[in-house]
């Protein structure tokens, strides 16, 4: 089966909204929303904090224990590490990672990792159909693949490591219902505008328990001029680069003199006839066909 963490990364010295982790929404802190929204998420066996070291964060921590939530505070830049720490301790095989900007990310799919995980064991599970940089997503990673991941990469972008190296590890991607793939809308918490958002959608909707997406998305629908609070916040770089990794086509085709050569996502050249036959597990009328 294996063990599976809820693992809510968050600190205290945010640069373009310090303090955030702990504004208030609707009667309750930005971290407390994660924590009762990972809770839901069915068959995690624990909720933890990572943070760092940093005296600043000692208010995270003293929230964590008032909500009954453990929590681990390691290197200030080596973010993989605390992950691997918390790993370690819980004797856990895997964690879903949510930063603490996503006060409305989609608990059904971190569900639906971990009932992968437990099945098949993957190193890496998300969504393929929706960006993760807009604040509705989490993601599975296995304790065996954060391993791997630190021996290369320290920073904030957990998965980084495994969206530029795919083949190195087991992955499996789901897609979620097209309701909510909305990319017009930013949910994510990183500036003063997506809270002002964020804090109109709880006090519209929030009544003690999680938000589905489908609601905020219907009610943003309605609204759409707080719907648009936020639509000049820029999205940070290093979430595009990483958003793209996994958005990549399998197979590109380029011409080369008279002639076009397939390569894969690596650019490297792709043997024609393996190239047919792997188009013929999806289109069944290519069987036979002969490249010239």
């Amino acid at each position: 089966m294996g063990k599976v963490i809820g693992v809510i990364t968050a600190r205290m010295a945010s640069t373009r909204l310090p303090g955030k982790v702990l504004k208030a929404i609707a009667g309750k802190t930005n971290f407390a929303h994660h924590v009762e929204r990972m809770r839901h998420v069915t068959g995690l066996d624990g909720v933890f904090l990572a943070t760092s070291k940093d005296p600043l964060n000692k208010s995270l921590i003293k929230e964590a224990e008032r909500l009954g939530c453990g929590w681990y505070a390691g290197a200030e830049q080596d973010v993989v590490e605390r992950h691997v720490a918390l790993c370690k301790r819980e004797k856990a095989d895997a964690v879903i990672r949510v930063t603490c900007d996503c006060p409305l990310f989609d608990i059904d799919s971190a569900s639906r990792f971990v009932e992968l995980f437990k099945k098949r064991h993957y190193d890496f599970v998300y969504v393929s159909n929706m960006p993760v940089m807009y604040g509705t997503l989490s993601e599975l990673i296995s304790d065996k693949a954060l391993i791997e991941v630190h021996k290369h990469y320290r920073g904030p972008a957990v998965s980084l490591y495994i969206r530029e190296n795919m083949k190195l590890f087991k992955t499996f991607s789901i897609k979620i219902d097209n309701d909510l793939c909305r990319p017009e809308y930013r949910l994510t918490v990183d500036e003063p505008a997506d809270l002002d958002l964020v804090r109109h959608i709880y006090e519209a909707l929030y009544r003690g328990e999680p938000l589905s997406l489908k609601e905020v998305y219907t009610w943003l629908d309605d609204h759409p001029k707080i719907a648009k609070l936020n639509a000049k916040v820029k999205i940070k770089d290093v979430n595009i680069y990483a958003e793209s990794l996994v958005q990549k086509p399998l197979y590109m085709i380029t011409r080369s003199g008279n002639s076009h050569v397939v390569l894969d996502e690596q650019r490297k050249p792709v043997d024609p006839l393996k190239f047919v036959k792997r188009l013929s597990q999806y289109f069944p009328q290519l069987k036979g066909t002969r490249i010239q």
